[in-house]
């Protein structure tokens, strides 16, 4: 049996930013008359394929957090 309250698997998850923004911003920094070559079309379709995955994911967690029942905590996170 999984003791964790919703609070502490919140609290261990690790920070990562969606693989399709990193890709929009490198795009973004490229001059506007350079073309992509086919392997950069690719990788931008395998990196928004990610990016769905993760936002996905996100969903379901967030989903799995909402129906969770309240508890309270015997620590109080950091920033707050």
């Amino acid at each position: 049996m999984n003791l964790e309250t919703p609070l502490d698997l919140l609290i261990g998850e690790t920070e990562r930013v969606n693989p399709a923004i990193l890709l929009a911003e490198e795009f973004m920094r490229r001059d506007a008359a350079d073309l992509l070559s086919a392997d950069e079309i690719d990788r931008a379709a395998e990196v928004l394929n990610d990016g769905r995955a993760e936002i996905e994911t996100i969903r379901r967690q967030i989903a799995a957090f909402a129906r969770s029942s309240p508890s309270a905590s015997s620590r109080t996170p950091i920033g707050f």
